[in-house]
């Protein structure tokens, strides 16, 4: 294993402390234009929430040693090292990435309900779950909040061409997510700091860079 093209530790240390200047920089700057609000107080949720999810998605796979190739699990590793495990746990990290990120991604806004069944791989293990959602944009603790009902909820305020109803409600904290991805990295346990005391995370860190930065 190598940290090629850099020339030495220090000089992969030192761009990757600009290199997270950078994106965090930038990372701040579009979640804080997401969250100005409007006249109406209207604020961009889904833009924002989108953006956090690929920036932790983003150091998941740095951490990985792949940004072709990562997934869930690799972002389920990220989070057990690097963030709160008791807010970012297995289920709440399953939610966002398949309730969101996929829904976000390809279809602009999430579904009304989603129906954990429909990613029954991904979700094996846990309960099934017809999943509504809030999304704020102050801070809130817990950043994702899971809220689990003993009978089904029907929709009162909403289009829809029928009934449906959900017995689960996710509550979501873009600017709480937000805090808590750089804390990630800036953190005294944070991400940055392991590559400074681990050697394979700098070559895995390197392999993802000669993807970015093709020499």
């Amino acid at each position: 294993m190598s940290i090629h093209p850099f020339t030495s530790d220090a000089s992969l240390l030192t761009f990757a402390k600009s290199f997270f200047r950078d994106r965090v920089s930038g990372f701040r700057k579009d979640i804080k234009i997401c969250m100005r609000g409007n006249e109406k107080r209207d604020h961009a949720y889904f833009p924002a929430l989108i953006t956090c999810i690929g920036f932790v998605d983003l150091l998941s796979g740095l951490h990985a040693g792949t940004i072709q190739q990562h997934g869930l699990e690799d972002l389920k590793k990220y989070a057990a090292r690097f963030m709160n495990s008791k807010h970012y746990s297995p289920i709440h990290l399953t939610i966002l990435y398949e309730c969101f990120r996929h829904k976000l991604a390809h279809l602009s806004a999430p579904y009304l309900v989603f129906d954990t069944l429909t990613k029954a791989k991904a979700f094996g293990g846990h309960q099934r779950r017809r999943v509504t959602w809030t999304v704020y944009a102050s801070k809130r603790s817990p950043p994702i909040d899971i809220i689990d009902y003993s009978t089904p909820q029907p929709f009162k305020r909403s289009l829809r061409p029928w009934p449906i109803s959900y017995n689960c409600r996710v509550k979501i904290s873009v600017r709480s997510f937000q805090i808590d991805i750089i804390k990630s990295i800036y953190g005294p346990s944070g991400y940055l700091h392991h590559l400074k005391m681990d050697r394979a995370a700098r070559e895995r860190f390197a392999r993802c860079m000669v993807d970015i930065y093709p020499p």
